[in-house]
């Protein structure tokens, strides 16, 4: 359940092999996240501290719009 936890422990950002990790998930998968692989390439493009951050506020976003 680590995956779910976007924030880096040693503050150096999301790891590039992680990414491509998720990248290989299903799309089901994901959703269940609340993530697409749109969301992932696009923190791949961002890279480091701020690509877990752009992951989490998606995740975010859309569990908020999930409870609406």
């Amino acid at each position: 359940m680590a995956l779910f936890n976007f924030k880096s422990r040693f503050g150096a950002g999301m790891r590039r092999s992680t990414l491509r990790s998720m990248m290989q998930m299903d799309a089901s998968l994901l959703s269940d996240m609340g993530l697409t692989r749109y969301d992932i390439a696009e923190a791949m493009r961002q890279g480091g501290a701020a690509a877990g951050q752009l992951l989490d506020a998606r995740r975010n976003a859309r569990a908020a719009e999930w409870l609406r």
